[in-house]
């Protein structure tokens, strides 16, 4: 399965999810996106994940499916005697229908290879989503935490802890020279990437987002589009993300992300202060032309959206806009995508009628 939009094969019209369990608990479980910092302003939020194999087994592309049926069993049994996972969700990646590995991909709760394996696979989730285990990706376990702004230092108190207690009960492939064996060498060391989701729209409208990424020590980090690797920026958002753990310890990866991090916050902090300065107008035309655009239009492809929630999220920082709260806006980045418009409207709709029904759900979402 693609997870690109325009790739995504309609379902049967009868919508019977085996995810019921995870789309009950509504956006409001999803804490990531309720909550706030210091830095919410440029960024959205922080991920750390972390990337272990269980020694005596293949890598997931080399093993045979009995192989990796025993890996998700091992696993599974391991984390039901974590204390941290004890109301933990689990996900038969076999059980899901094409939108609901979509709903997944769109909650960030999952990788868009792991969803498009057809090999046994399986996927842990905590119930505020701020954790998730996916078994049998590129490498046995990729773990995630998220946090909202730049919380990398609460996403690696949450995911460490966790890491501890399966390492209670699994044996990891460790290399006393290498460290953490990953299927990727890159990974291999302390198999730890630390990412952050951020907003960058008045270095987009100064044009100067390549020259801001010159700047960064390229070696070291990688700037992905909205999706991850292999993909273009929507809305100006962006993810940022190390590129290397070997060698490195992982508080030193944490301490460098953040430095670059801070960064990029305040040369977009100084880019919105000039926009302001400079062409006041042309910042009020790109915000008001957005709500104008929202509270009257009849038909919205994701990407046109993802484009208007960037403009009002920039309004609402620059406080050109008072009665939209930016959490509302980054809710509207998860709900307003294709899968989440199928929960939301119970029912599996053609891409003309999703466009239909998000310009009319993000008007209602946003009271406008």
């Amino acid at each position: 399965m693609s997870v690109k939009e325009k790739k995504v094969k309609d379902a049967p019209r009868t919508l019977k999810s085996k995810l019921q369990d995870l789309k009950d608990w509504s956006w409001q479980h999803c804490t990531w996106l309720t909550r706030e910092d210091d830095f919410s302003d440029v960024i959205i939020s922080s991920r750390i994940r972390l990337a272990r194999n269980i020694k005596g087994y293949c890598f997931p592309d080399r093993a045979e499916d009995q192989e990796l049926e025993e890996i998700v069993h091992k696993v599974k049994e391991a984390t039901k005697k974590c204390p941290s996972l004890k109301n933990a969700l689990y996900v038969e990646l076999s059980d899901l229908t094409e939108w609901d590995k979509r709903f997944i991909f769109e909650r960030r709760l999952a990788s868009p290879q792991f969803v498009e394996r057809e090999q046994p696979a399986l996927l842990v989730i905590d119930r505020d989503e701020n954790l998730s285990i996916m078994v049998n990706e590129e490498d046995h376990l990729r773990m995630q935490s998220i946090a909202p702004g730049l919380g990398i230092r609460e996403a690696w108190s949450r995911i460490s802890n966790v890491d501890d207690e399966l390492e209670e009960h699994l044996e990891y492939s460790f290399s006393d020279q290498f460290g953490y064996l990953t299927a990727c060498p890159t990974n291999t060391g302390t198999g730890m990437r630390v990412s952050i989701f951020i907003h960058l729209p008045a270095l987009a409208m100064l044009d100067e987002i390549k020259s801001v990424i010159k700047q960064l020590p390229i070696s070291e980090i990688a700037v992905r589009g909205f999706y991850g690797e292999g993909t273009e920026p929507l809305g100006s958002i962006f993810q940022v993300s190390n590129q290397l753990t070997l060698g490195r310890t992982e508080m030193g990866i944490i301490e460098r992300l953040e430095k670059i991090a801070q960064k990029l916050v305040e040369l977009e902090r100084q880019a919105r202060e000039k926009l302001l300065k400079n062409d006041p107008l042309k910042v009020k035309d790109t915000v008001f032309r957005a709500v104008g655009t929202i509270k009257y239009a009849q038909i919205m492809d994701s990407i046109e959206c993802l484009n208007l929630l960037s403009a009002l999220r920039l309004g609402v920082d620059l406080k050109l806009i008072k009665n939209i709260k930016r959490i509302t806006l980054n809710q509207l980045i998860v709900l307003s995508q294709p899968a989440h418009l199928q929960w939301l409207h119970k029912d599996t709709l053609s891409p003309r009628e999703r466009d239909e029904r998000r310009a009319e759900f993000v008007r209602k979402f946003l009271q406008l």
